[in-house]
């Protein structure tokens, strides 16, 4: 017994004796609580997580491979769009510069006819002019010769009267 004695004194002076009811604490804690159940869900939990996140990239990788996919026909794509363009533009730019060179022709037939016209009537306006001036200049040569020269006055009167008589 003094053995025993020795062992109980040990175990006072080491605190061994307060962990071993910390630790009675604890297991009491842990059964009547049934952690290991918990424990269990926790981990039955994780695992499902686990699997769900398996699920997750496996659907990610295949929509990422169907990406891929739709962007390796992309660049083809994007060069039949600008080939389309450029042709569409170059159509449009021959069609533009075939209204303008007609728009031009236009331009430049309506100018040689208007400057025919206005050459016509300046043209008319000269003959105009120059026919009053004419007859203005025969009207004061016939005065002048008339009143140079009464006899021929009463000639073309005499003329005159002999003219209508006969029609």
């Amino acid at each position: 017994m003094e053995s025993l004695g020795v062992i109980l004194d040990y175990i006072g002076r080491t605190n061994l004796f307060n962990f071993v009811i910390f630790l009675s604490v604890f297991v009491l804690i842990f059964w009547k609580a049934k952690l290991g159940e918990k424990l269990e869900a926790v981990k039955n939990g994780i695992v499902e997580h686990i699997e769900e996140s398996k699920t997750t990239k496996a659907d990610s990788e295949s929509h990422l491979k169907e990406i891929e996919q739709t962007l390796e026909h992309i660049e083809e794509e994007i060069d039949g769009i600008i080939r389309k363009s450029e042709e569409s533009a170059k159509l449009v730019g021959g069609k533009i510069l075939e209204d303008a060179q007609k728009v031009v022709e236009n331009i430049k037939d309506n100018s040689h006819k208007l400057v025919e016209n206005k050459t016509a009537l300046v043209k008319n306006d000269i003959l105009k002019r120059a026919s009053l001036a004419s007859i203005e200049v025969a009207k004061n040569h016939i005065i002048n010769e008339l009143n140079n020269n009464p006899e021929l006055h009463q000639r073309l009167i005499d003329e005159g009267v002999n003219g209508f008589e006969l029609n």
